[in-house]
């Protein structure tokens, strides 16, 4: 058995946003080498987290100092050495984010990605490409946490799904007057390692059970949440997911870490656990709040990252199950795991009887306004976006929407279709549950990697269901998504309207939409307005106008953001009306053309809520 590496975590310096990093290695008659990954499972971009890493130093256990050198950007070799030694960095910790490292005065972050380097001892140069050199490399690891003065005194504790050494194992530690340890971990492997997000903080959890897993909400200060509604929506949420993958659960614990901020938004998945980044402001479901539009985001978002942990952490993609960490690993499947897990996140909310029919009505409407304002979604593919997602998708411009489509959204909305496909094709024996528990069974379980066609094989082999052609159109193809015809087979119907204004998101509205096409989102300037997106081909494109530019004036009245609506309605009888814009301090003009506004903007209404309820309240069956 290789020897155990220990790494000790010190929060070195809040207020510099520093962690010291110590690793204790083994003897080596040969180099070692250390690798920091460069991007996160579940995150498609390079990162280079290398990039923060600074002032490393290697001693031996004589306290000699040992020669090390790069060899890439986030690569370190260290000389043999006859005795154990350490290498020790230090983390520049200051991105307030799911993916990477954070500490303040007011909590530490941090994802193992991001300062736990991987050894790389026995790796064989004659046999193995190290950019190939997976994470599943079966090893022991050691992790302690320590703390400060400060932490101490605003008492401090640790979250993380990490294992804990036995508490009687644990000896008191204190390095220094000013070093204290707060946690003993150890993993198996370094898959395991970087698979367990922790926080140190002045940390709030509250606690609750579902069929012998405990489940904890954390959440880094104190929220304006009333806690005994949020933890009977979150049981009906976790009974969901549960049942839904109902055998061979993977999880005894599991710990929603909600990372509370003033502006933000995200989720990553882990083996175990799920970081969040939600805005204190939309943490809302008191009396006095009401039910706000945040809250039930942050549920969809909570039940997508749960989600996650049968779908994306065991159920995955074949060249997901042991990859580098250190180039793009590309795979055409990310419409099958972020796309059927942004369908489940809304619709287990409706399921569980959290929202009504039509409020997921209205949560389907802008889902299908933001695909239909997309014009990409007629140049890409769900399946190439997927495999463009290290570029395209995760690397947007305001400009990206002419030629990208989200994976996720036009994903989510695909689900809802083969869903629906599969209940008509099995004259209602069958649907995308059953697809699901396919998957988790002959994939999950074992970690058994998906291939391409996984959705179209398993259909065919267990269902005696063809779906070839359904899946092409709705993943390998441009072609709109049949929602029109299909959503009334569940009790919905689909309209579309033009927009309202630029706020209009979607959904059932009264309010009288604008008459003409104007193709680009903007926001207030002190002058005009700022151009932030342009349609291709938009009339405000045809007249010259592109991102950035400042519309000051129509027809030589003043625009603004407040009367811009009233000024396009205007000239409805007209063919065209001149522009004037600012760009790059250049006085321009241009002539728009008149067209009547695109009709981009979705209602979903529930029109035989019998029918709805009946796909929504489904009995889950299985094959045998």
């Amino acid at each position: 058995m290789l020897p155990t590496i220990c790494y000790d975590v010190q929060l070195f310096d809040a207020n510099a946003h520093l962690l010291q990093i110590t690793v204790t290695l083994p003897a080596n008659a040969q180099q070692t080498i250390l690798r920091l990954p460069n991007w996160i499972p579940g995150s498609y971009m390079i990162r280079d987290f290398a990039q923060h890493v600074h002032q490393e130093q290697a001693r031996d256990s004589l306290d000699q100092v040992l020669a090390w050198r790069k060899t890439s950007k986030h690569t370190w070799v260290v000389a043999p050495c006859a005795y154990d030694f350490t290498f020790s960095y230090m983390v520049f910790a200051n991105d307030l984010s799911v993916r990477s490292a954070f500490i303040n005065d007011h909590y530490a972050f941090f994802n193992g990605t991001s300062v736990f380097m991987q050894i790389i001892d026995d790796f064989d140069q004659k046999t193995q490409v190290l950019e190939d050199f997976g994470i599943n490399d079966e090893r022991e690891y050691a992790v302690r946490l320590f703390g400060n003065q400060y932490s101490l005194a605003h008492k401090w504790q640790v979250s993380t799904t990490l294992p804990v050494v036995l508490k009687e194992d644990i000896h008191p530690i204190q390095r220094s007057d000013s070093e204290y340890l707060l946690g003993h971990f150890q993993v198996n492997s370094y898959t395991n390692l970087i698979d367990h997000p922790i926080v140190i903080g002045a940390i709030n959890v509250h606690s609750f059970m579902v069929e012998d897993v405990v489940f904890e909400m954390m959440f880094t200060e104190q929220v304006d949440l009333d806690m005994v509604a949020l933890l009977d929506d979150m049981k009906k949420i976790c009974v969901h997911h549960l049942h839904l993958f109902n055998s061979h659960t993977p999880i005894k614990r599991y710990v929603f870490q909600t990372l509370v901020c003033k502006d933000g938004f995200g989720g990553l998945e882990h083996q175990a656990s799920t970081a969040l980044l939600y805005p204190r402001d939309s943490l809302k479901n008191t009396a006095a709040a009401g039910i706000s539009e945040g809250y039930e985001t942050f549920l969809s978002l909570c039940a997508h990252e749960l989600f996650h942990t049968w779908h994306v952490k065991r159920i995955k993609p074949n060249v997901m199950v042991n990859p580098s960490l250190t180039l793009e690993n590309y795979t055409n499947q990310l419409w099958i795991y972020e796309g059927f897990t942004s369908f489940y996140d809304d619709a287990t909310l409706v399921r569980t009887g959290i929202i009504p029919a039509q409020s997921y009505a209205n949560i389907l409407a802008k889902n299908i306004t933001r695909l239909l304002r997309n014009p990409g979604r007629v140049d890409q593919s769900i399946s190439r976006s997927s495999f463009e997602a290290w570029t395209k998708f995760y690397k947007q411009t305001p400009d990206s929407t002419n030629f990208i489509v989200s994976y996720y959204n036009k994903g989510g909305l695909a689900a809802l279709c083969l869903d629906i496909v599969l209940l008509q094709q099995s004259n209602g024996q069958a649907n995308l549950d059953t697809v699901m528990r396919l998957l988790w069974e002959h994939y999950g379980v074992d970690e058994v990697g998906t291939p391409d066609h996984v959705i179209e094989l398993l259909c065919k082999q267990y269902l005696n269901i063809n779906v070839e052609s359904i899946v092409h159109q709705l993943a390998h193809s441009t072609i709109d998504l049949p929602l029109p015809t299909l959503l009334p087979t569940i009790g919905l119907r689909l309209a579309v309207r033009p927009a309202i204004d630029v706020n209009d998101k979607g959904g059932i509205s009264k309010a009288t939409p604008c008459p003409v096409a104007f193709g680009a989102m903007y926001s207030a300037n002190p002058v005009g307005i700022k151009l932030t997106q342009v349609l291709i081909g938009s009339p405000v494109a045809c007249a010259g106008m592109s991102r950035d530019d400042i519309l000051i004036a129509m027809a030589n009245y003043e625009v603004s953001q407040s009367n811009l609506i009233n000024l396009l309605t205007r000239f409805t009888q007209q063919a065209s009306v001149e522009l004037t814009w600012l760009r790059d301090g250049r006085l321009c003009t241009g002539t728009m053309p008149i067209q009547s506004a695109l009709c981009d903007t979705a209602e979903v209404h529930v029109m035989d809520e019998a029918k709805f309820n009946a796909w929504a309240q489904r009995t889950l069956t299985f094959p045998e």
